[in-house]
């Protein structure tokens, strides 16, 4: 949220109006009737209708990733044997990870949910409800920001965030549990998406400082439900240091190789606004190196500190 005081008559920003365009080109294209707006003090506008480009994508890798998700849980249905041969060796163990160097569980246990199946081999499709709420999360939040990031830096954040996540569990996590699940990928997406929209909290207006109020509410909750289940004695646990992990890696992900928009005069167009991004990836792979090397430095750290 901005802590400057707001004025006393604000002018609305193009991209807080209701109505919005889509190019064929892709791009997003936002429409706006104030006279003399001045998104960000980059520029004043002339007066009348005002267009705003920004560059934007079809949310591919998202909806690859959901049908990855949903394909893996249906294989996994299909019977109790395969259901717990996948599990048992896909699922983020500690001792297995850290010990037995089956480091394939970091990345496999992302996509692997509750099972369908109870512990007596019938169907418990109550359960399927950690899929399902993952995969709503990870399809209303990752679309809209892919659309804005891009796709290869929307699977940096979803994958490498995620296994953020994973690290975090596998080092801090209790011995004893089989951790699956999105959550940390997803818990990944929400701290990018944090960043972003307070990154461009003046370009995206009161709707941006909305949807920041949004993803913080639903991480503080999620971490309350967490921190309820652990000192619970039911059979559910929520892992809070996958989404921790995650949300920390999504965040500084998204600090160090998120877009930057600038906005400015459109080149072709008299009456419309281009929106730049200044800080594009070609430059901020060493950011990604440095996360996957301290990735690496806590396995191996944790493993001489915990079974050394």
């Amino acid at each position: 949220m901005l802590n400057d005081p707001p004025p006393e008559k604000r002018r609305v920003h193009p991209l807080e109006q209701p109505s919005g365009l889509t190019e064929p080109t892709g791009r997003r294209v936002v429409e706006d009737d104030e006279d003399d707006a001045a998104p960000d003090g980059t520029g004043v506008l002339r007066q009348g209708q005002v267009l705003l480009i920004i560059p934007s994508v079809r949310p591919l890798v998202t909806y690859t990733i959901l049908a990855i998700n949903i394909a893996i849980f249906i294989v996994r249905a299909l019977s109790p044997a395969v259901d717990q041969m996948l599990f048992l060796w896909g699922a983020n163990h500690q001792p297995d990870v850290l010990l037995g160097g089956e480091l394939h569980r970091l990345f496999t246990s992302m996509f692997l949910h509750a099972s369908v199946y109870n512990r007596l081999g019938g169907f418990a499709l109550e359960n399927s409800l950690h899929l399902i709420f993952n995969a709503y999360i990870l399809w209303a939040m990752g679309s809209s920001l892919e659309r804005m990031v891009g796709h290869v830096r929307f699977a940096i954040i979803y994958l490498l965030g995620g296994l953020c996540g994973s690290v975090m569990s596998a080092v801090l996590g209790a011995p004893n549990i089989y951790s699956v699940g999105a959550s940390g990928a997803v818990f990944a997406v929400l701290g990018a998406q944090f960043v972003f929209l307070y990154r461009h909290r003046k370009l995206f207006g009161a709707r941006g400082r909305a949807q920041m109020q949004s993803v913080i509410t639903l991480v503080i909750f999620n971490l309350l439900l967490g921190a309820l289940t652990g000192i619970s004695t039911g059979p559910i646990r929520v892992d809070n240091w996958a989404h921790l992990g995650g949300a920390i890696g999504g965040i500084v992900l998204t600090w160090f190789i998120g877009p930057i928009y600038i906005v400015g005069r459109h080149p072709e167009r008299p009456n419309a606004l281009l929106a730049e991004d200044i800080n594009p990836l070609r430059g901020r792979w060493w950011a990604v190196s440095a996360v996957a090397s301290v990735l690496i430095v806590s396995l191996v750290v944790a493993r001489g500190f915990i079974y050394g």
